[in-house]
């Protein structure tokens, strides 16, 4: 039976030999929620990967705080561009909940991008991908309205935690997703202040698209979430300011591409509104 480890490298297209050659040099590491694991400008020694939790690439602010600008999760490797470029650390990055990580070392990286064709494919697919996605991300943040700033914010995480670049079964993904992570972190990931992070979530909720929990979010129908930021993406003409009911009605247009038995919740929420009123 294939451990973790032998599937995660198989997952990067590596050889069979390559694999049993790396396997013996990954170290296992632990952060807990707010520690540093890679700083701007350090050197990059490893390429990481999340087995458990969300790991942000963060830049300072003047006033302390750290604002993410990417969000990993489970499975997903990140530091790349350092070591492609030779480069140091382009960001903070940071345990936005207890983590733990899998690390390859920068020689074994190394020998895997000049040997194995495979992962080289791969590994030009995952930075393509990823430049795609934050260019998309940056407009869409950047020129957006605070409730498209919100509902991407969320979106991206749905997006991280079913992100199988290697596999397009949609069978594989859950139907939530949930983030441990409190309200007033997400809504300084998503660029917005706190009230007005509260403001539009009691919206989704409202409408059945996420649940509300003490110290976390549980994102619903996980399909409808992914279609609704490729459809945001997709767009040839940006609605940079759309208001909440405006992003309402586009969950809504996303969920009826995957049928009308895929989203039981959202018509038992609306009985017990109809029903409390």
């Amino acid at each position: 039976m294939l451990t973790y480890s032998q599937k995660l490298l198989r997952g990067l297209h590596l050889s069979d030999s390559r694999i049993l050659t790396v396997l013996p040099l990954l170290t296992l590491k632990s952060f807990e929620t707010g520690d540093v694991i890679l700083e701007k400008d350090c050197s990059v020694n490893s390429w990481s990967c999340v087995v458990s939790g969300f790991v942000a690439a963060s830049v300072q602010l003047e006033s302390g705080k750290r604002l993410p600008v990417h969000i990993f999760g489970q499975d997903e490797w990140f530091g790349e561009q350092s070591l492609l470029t030779n480069q140091s650390c382009h960001f903070d990055y940071t345990s936005l909940t207890p983590v733990e990580l899998i690390a390859m070392p920068r020689s074994c990286f190394d020998k895997a991008l000049l040997d194995d064709q495979a992962f080289a494919q791969f590994l030009l697919s995952l930075v393509a991908y990823r430049a795609q996605q934050h260019g998309d991300m940056l407009t869409l943040m950047r020129l957006g309205s605070s409730p498209l700033q919100v509902a991407m914010g969320l979106a991206q995480f749905v997006e991280t935690s079913t992100q199988k670049m290697f596999s397009s079964s949609v069978a594989l993904f859950p139907n939530t997703v949930d983030i441990p992570i409190s309200q007033h972190h997400l809504a300084d990931y998503c660029g917005v202040s706190r009230t007005l992070f509260s403001e539009y979530i009691q919206h989704l909720s409202l409408a059945g698209w996420l649940k509300l929990r003490y110290g976390g979010i549980e994102l619903k129908s996980v399909q409808t979430w992914r279609i609704f930021a490729q459809r945001q993406r997709k767009r040839k003409i940006v609605n940079s300011k759309p208001t909440i009911q405006d992003l309402l009605k586009d969950m809504s247009a996303a969920n009826a591409e995957i049928g009308p038995y895929r989203f039981p919740n959202l018509l038992s929420t609306r009985v017990s509104k109809l029903e409390r009123s």
